[in-house]
């Protein structure tokens, strides 16, 4: 069997794709709610509404989008997913009205299952199984810095541009910069799959940690630590930004 190589340029490509995809998908929302909620005449906490019914939306497709990216393989969606977060954020700078926009940020959040985490991770997996783990945590130290960029980066640009200009912005970002990264992974997936059948490499199996009896109670406890973990972050979003960046709530 021959080593794996540590797949570093995929893991710098996927760290900039996905400080993209949470900081324009999800943090710059807090910093635009307000002004999102002056222009459709709603209230703040209807806007958030919004957001949650479109997470929940996600979180609904999340296992058909995973099987697609089983089968299709996880590069080909980044890069739809990246498409369709361009998209979406174009339809929601041109939302006549309340619902429009809610409709379109569906779209957004079902974008980001395929741009953020869920498919990186699996990408990683795909690419180089065997250095997979390893992989998966070098990239999630390198996204952790999304709110840290895109905070003050969306807070600024609110201050020059409306929140419709700044989405177009941010979808050019996917557009230009997250769909080329996300068709050289591609291309790389399919290079690292033929060296390893003419290779005969073999992939490490992983049976995982936990007896068979006990991956039910391990799965609940995991969902509810992730759930756990989604409500703070939800928190910190509406919450936390607005004392970093108080000038955030006021649309110069």
């Amino acid at each position: 069997m021959s080593a794996e190589r540590f797949p570093i340029a995929a893991i710098a490509g996927l760290g900039l794709t996905q400080n993209i995809g949470y900081g324009t998908l999800y943090y710059s929302f807090s910093i635009l709610a307000p002004s999102m909620a002056r222009d459709f005449s709603v209230s703040n906490e209807w806007i958030f509404g919004a957001l949650s019914v479109a997470l929940l939306a996600g979180g609904f497709l999340a296992p058909w989008l995973g099987k697609w990216i089983d089968r299709y393989g996880a590069g080909r969606m980044m890069t739809t997913g990246s498409i369709l977060a361009a998209i979406s954020l174009v339809l929601c700078s041109f939302s006549p009205n309340a619902l429009a926009f809610a409709g379109a940020l569906t779209i957004i959040e079902i974008a980001a299952n395929l741009v953020q985490y869920g498919a990186a991770f699996a990408l990683l997996v795909q690419l180089a199984p065997n250095v997979a783990q390893r992989s998966i945590t070098y990239l999630t130290l390198i996204a952790g810095f999304a709110s840290t960029i895109f905070w003050p980066i969306t807070t600024t640009l609110q201050h020059w541009i409306t929140w419709q200009q700044t989405y177009l912005l941010f979808a050019c970002l996917h557009l230009f910069l997250c769909v080329p990264v996300h068709l050289l992974l591609t291309r790389s997936i399919a290079k690292s799959g033929r060296k390893r059948s003419t290779n005969g490499a073999v992939t490490t199996a992983c049976s995982g940690d936990l007896p068979a009896h006990q991956r039910r109670k391990g799965f609940v406890l995991i969902l509810v630590a992730f759930s756990t973990q989604a409500l703070v972050a939800a928190a910190i979003l509406v919450h936390g930004r607005a004392r970093l960046f108080p000038a955030s709530s006021v649309h110069c």
